[in-house]
């Protein structure tokens, strides 16, 4: 069984008015874009990739307080974990070493660090 829809002489016009001058325009450079809630929710949520510097020995799953570089007002450290390589001694000239931390949620993890 055939299933339809009933509209009004009016509205069947309408239709077939706007399909008729939708046809006959060129095709565009594509769909535009339609902004959503969620555009710049990483830009409002701060950054999550930094540059810091840190001091002395960092022990796997150790917590280590790292300072932003480039960021003289406070707060300007953040406690970081290091999950993947032990970094000891100072091998480095400087008694700072810089390192790269990434947040997750609301902590911070150490992803790369200067040996």
């Amino acid at each position: 069984m055939t299933r339809g829809f009933l509209i009004s002489d009016g509205l069947h016009k309408d239709i077939k008015r706007t399909i008729a001058r939708v046809d006959g325009m060129p095709d565009g450079p594509g769909a535009t874009k339609i902004p959503t809630r969620f555009e710049g929710v990483q830009a409002q949520a701060g950054k999550t990739f930094r540059i810091c510097t840190f001091t002395g020995a960092w022990s796997i799953n150790a917590t280590k307080t790292v300072t932003f570089k480039n960021q003289t007002a406070t707060p300007n450290t953040v406690a970081a974990v290091n999950l993947f390589a032990a970094i000891t001694g100072t091998t480095v000239t400087s008694s700072f070493r810089n390192c790269a931390i990434a947040k997750d949620g609301t902590a911070w993890y150490l992803i790369a660090a200067e040996c």
